[in-house]
């Protein structure tokens, strides 16, 4: 495997040198400047198309949707992934501070605790999510995002899109990665902490002549954080190679990552109110952990996106180790995981009978997880007593999935679609005295919805969705070898209004029900049932362009999100822990030129304010967080479209103590003392310098 990665760099090295010696050769009197910039006049962070169309896009799903594209991105402060998602509607945001482990990111009212797992996350087309996995049941990492590598983030709220299955509860985010960029860059980055960032890319345009287009982005980072023992240090390669034909496009992918960092774990919130304990100290300056992982993703891509074949297979090895200390003494989880797999989908648009606006899309996607997970107790990262757990365990996923549109008449389209999961289970539990018996399970998740255009600015649509989560061959089949997957039921209702380019606004209203939801305070604890559940919130958000031209975009947003989750049957205990109560956002966005419109200096960036509401931190709603303030900003000066000078700034000015926090006593009836807190930096700054020029 190894040896393939390296092939595969250097025939991104071999297209490299062939379009220096190209770039070599041309006249003298080429221009090797960048053109100026323009934007596009078009809204970036919101849809693209109407719900009412009949189409492959995501957009046109009846269901509340955000594209982000990636000149998005270079407007917004991203000091780590987490970033790209804080300040949409409806997403809530946890930065553990734990070094390189995946954000607490959540949708629908799901708990911001449990790294992210119950959305799914797709890069290119890859499943992100490792199920069954030892540090939390599908856990999601995306520290090996590299945000200058970003084309296009859909995120779907809402398991409403027959697209995706395992982890499609609270909703969807797919990724998906350059292919063509028709320039290179160098940047550097430094700030707070001691942290520095530099990184490198590569492009060619689809355009230029040669068979292969090479897309590079290189980077390493180092910090030594906010907290004691909070340093994290990576390398990240990103190498991608396209071959365009007439009718699509085939790119192959090697990627290979490595981390290492230190964790400060959680610290009694009780003693740092009190001044009896630092907000930087670490329970435990052994703790940390480190991960590897290389993997080869090929895309292909036939047709127009509307009759298009895709096709992705995948190949990944991820190396995952983390020295933790909860409060009992540190523990290793180490995990050695094989994945690989493969995802076809085909559409058909076109009208039924001459006359019926339709399309089909109809896909399948197959994971292979093969995984080597060990736990026991240690002492400054040497073991120091007997396994806790020893397996080795094969999990096989097949989906198969349909989704059709018909658009009966212009004013109205119905979207319908359904898909079948099946799972098998082979586990080798090295401490078991018997064998596990093999397991297999499958679940059905149906999806409809329909969309309404009254009148050609508004929008009126409704949705029903079901979505699961696969049951963990870790935490669950080893007691209960027949246990089903995990499902819920959601349903929503909404509208958008657009009355123009310049202005939308959206609100809608969703349920969703559990019947027996799961929660595990911290990775590793035990796993708690707490039956019944049901959430239910609704969502506003809307955004006014001041100015909207191919020279100058200056707009103001907000969003708001108003959630109850609460456990049915229960007695004493009644609230879901760890969900906020509410989520508010406002801000501002701009990419304007300095004088005269023709001019080749510019000023973009972003300006935002979050305000999170508490969360419940027991059951009993006896213990809260305080509601908390987030600043963010970025500013940045661009000449000529080739350098940039940039300031990116974090500030919590009141609460630090709210983002991160667990309960890790008794789930009703926790004391003070019980709860544990990740204090957040009171201001984070970053300032760096990048230049790119033309190679197109």
């Amino acid at each position: 495997m190894h040896l393939l990665l390296m092939a595969l760099v250097l025939l991104n090295a071999l297209a490299l040198s062939s379009d220096l010696a190209r770039a070599e050769e041309k006249p003298v009197d080429t221009p090797t400047t960048l053109p100026p910039v323009t934007v596009t006049g078009e809204d970036l962070r919101y849809k693209t198309v109407p719900r009412t169309q009949v189409t492959a896009d995501p957009a046109a799903l009846p269901a509340p949707t955000t594209i982000l594209r990636s000149e998005y991105l270079e407007q917004v402060p991203i000091t780590t992934y987490g970033d790209v998602f804080r300040n949409l509607p409806g997403i809530n945001v946890n930065n553990f501070g734990q070094g390189g482990v995946g954000y607490g990111i959540a949708m629908r009212g799901f708990t911001d605790q449990e790294h992210g797992r119950d959305a799914a996350y797709f890069i290119d087309g890859v499943p992100l999510n490792e199920v069954s996995s030892i540090h939390t049941p599908n856990y999601a990492d995306l520290n090996i995002l590299i945000p200058e590598t970003v084309e296009r983030v859909e995120i779907i709220r809402g398991p409403f899109s027959a697209l995706y299955g395992d982890s499609n509860l609270g909703g969807a985010v797919n990724i998906i990665t350059k292919r063509y960029e028709p320039y290179a860059s160098l940047g550097a980055a430094g700030g707070s902490f001691t942290t520095s960032r530099g990184i490198a890319t590569y492009g060619r345009a689809r355009e230029d002549g040669g068979w292969l287009k090479p897309f590079l982005a290189y980077e390493g980072y180092n910090t030594d954080g906010y907290r004691n023992n909070q340093g994290f240090k990576h390398y990240d390669l990103f190498n991608k190679a396209s071959l365009p034909t007439n009718d699509g496009d085939l790119s192959i992918r090697a990627q290979f990552y490595g981390g290492d960092w230190g964790a400060p774990s959680y610290i009694r919130r009780d003693l740092v109110q009190s001044g009896a304990l630092s907000p930087k100290a670490a329970l435990n300056s052994s703790d940390g952990g480190n991960k590897d992982l290389q993997n080869v993703v090929l895309n292909y891509d036939l047709g127009e996106q509307d009759q298009a074949f895709s096709a992705t297979g995948f190949l990944n090895h991820d190396i995952f180790n983390r020295f933790a200390d909860f409060g009992g003494g540190q523990r290793l989880q180490e995990e050695n995981r094989t994945l690989y797999g493969l995802t076809l989908r085909k559409a058909w648009t076109g009208p039924i009978l001459n006359a019926l606006p339709a399309q089909l899309l109809i896909g399948l996607n197959w994971r292979n997880d093969s995984v080597h997970a060990h736990q026991f107790p240690t002492l400054n990262r040497v073991p120091n007593g007997a396994e806790v757990k020893h397996l080795d365990y094969n999990e096989h996923g097949l989906g198969e999935y349909a989704q059709a549109q018909i658009k009966p008449w212009s004013w109205l389209k119905v979207t319908a679609g359904g898909r079948y999961d099946h799972f098998w289970y082979d586990i080798d539990d090295r401490l078991a005295t018997m064998s596990v018996p093999k397991s297999d399970t499958g679940v059905f998740s149906p999806k409809a919805g329909v969309a309404v255009t009254p009148v050609s600015w508004l929008e009126v649509f409704a949705n029903y969705g079901e979505g699961f989560r696969s049951p963990s061959a870790v935490d669950d089949l080893l007691t209960t070898s027949n246990l089903k997957p995990f499902k819920l039921r959601s349903q929503e209702v909404g509208f958008q209004v657009q009355p123009n380019k310049r202005m939308r606004f959206l609100a809608d209203v969703w349920s969703t029900t559990i019947n027996n939801e799961i929660f595990q305070p911290a990775p590793g604890l035990p796993v708690q049932n707490l039956g019944r559940s049901r959430r239910e919130g609704y969502d506003i958000e809307g955004r006014y362009y001041v100015l909207l031209d191919p020279q100058r975009e200056l707009s103001v947003f907000a969003n708001f999100t108003q959630i109850r989750a609460v456990l049915r049957d229960r007695g004493p205990s009644e609230f879901v822990p760890s969900v906020p109560a509410s989520i508010l956002n406002v801000g501002m966005d701009f990419n304007i030129p300095v004088g005269d419109q023709n001019t080749l200096h510019r000023f973009l960036g972003s300006v935002s304010a979050q305000l999170v509401g508490r969360k419940h931190l027991t059951e009993d709603g006896a213990i809260t967080t305080n509601p908390y303030e987030r600043l963010a900003a970025r500013l940045a000066y661009r000449y000529r479209n080739e350098w940039e000078f940039f300031v990116d700034a974090i500030w919590y000015p009141t609460d630090r103590l709210s983002e991160t926090a667990f309960n890790l006593g008794p789930p009703v009836g926790a004391s003070l003392s019980d709860i544990v807190v990740n204090p957040q930096a009171p201001v984070t700054m970053l300032v760096g310098l990048s230049y790119r020029f033309k190679t197109s």
